[in-house]
């Protein structure tokens, strides 16, 4: 992993562990879950793309 990107998400659970409020704390961790599942979901697409592009 990029070191630049990995202390960016460091950064946020940091300021996230910081926050008092566990629904605001539950709300950003769906939400991170939610963006990082649609990622993958859309890096899996491109790789079948890739993929059936070179079977032809």
């Amino acid at each position: 992993m990029d070191n630049n990107f990995k202390e960016k998400i460091d950064a946020i659970i940091t300021e996230l562990s910081e926050v008092n409020d566990l629904q605001i704390k539950l709300g950003v961790l769906n939400y991170m879950e939610q963006q990082a599942s649609f990622m993958i979901w859309q890096l899996e697409d491109e790789q079948h793309l890739d993929e059936n592009s070179r079977n032809w």
